[in-house]
């Protein structure tokens, strides 16, 4: 038997198999962590909001994974994934872009004539209005501050202000709202920041 087709023990999961992809260029360790439990990995730190800072899986390697390691190593359908979560957590570090708020839609776009001068933001793929100061739906007929005393005033609103309140905090680092269903005190946002719920 050649040493190319040696099969030896994935250090991770202890299976057999005989493949063990090199994970990236710059791992300088030896390849012994097989194709499922390195896409395993990939897809755990996915799911987690982490992906800008995948790290290579071998226990010593502090690595990270480029676009174009994780694009070879996991499969189409979970890698359009990884594209849309980069894509997103890229577009939240620019300070004009808001998502569309008509259920559904899923667009979003910088709102870079006015600001808060000019509020109205009009998707460009579904043509709704979006009010860019309360990053809500457009509220016609009403400034952004009549809106705010509404929301205050309204019992409705007030209840849904209060669930909010109790149940989302924002992100310290990044402002990203999370909401806590239950687990422990411990967070990780989708930008990697972690701190405590308490």
């Amino acid at each position: 038997m050649s040493a190319t087709d040696k099969i030896s023990t994935c250090r991770v999961c202890y299976n057999s198999a005989s493949e063990y992809p090199p994970i990236t260029d710059s791992c300088d360790h030896e390849h012994n962590i097989c194709r499922a439990c390195v896409v395993k990995h990939i897809r755990s730190e996915i799911f987690k909001g982490n992906v800008v800072n995948i790290v290579c899986p071998s226990a010593s390697c502090e690595v990270v994974l480029g676009y174009c390691d994780v694009k070879r190593l996991i499969p189409a359908d979970l890698f359009e994934r990884y594209g849309l979560f980069l894509l997103r957590q890229v577009i939240r570090q620019l300070e004009d872009f808001r998502w569309c708020k008509r259920q559904g839609c899923g667009w979003g776009q910088e709102h870079s004539s006015g600001g808060d001068e000019a509020p109205i933001m009009t998707c460009h793929a579904c043509k709704f209005k979006t009010c860019y100061t309360c990053d809500v739906p457009w509220h016609e007929g009403i400034t952004c501050e009549e809106f705010k005393q509404q929301m205050e005033d309204d019992p409705h609103g007030a209840a849904n202000n209060a669930y909010h309140d109790r149940h989302t905090k924002q992100c310290p680092k990044c402002k990203w709202p999370i909401e806590k269903k239950d687990g422990c005190e411990h967070m990780t946002c989708i930008c990697g920041f972690e701190f405590c719920w308490l």
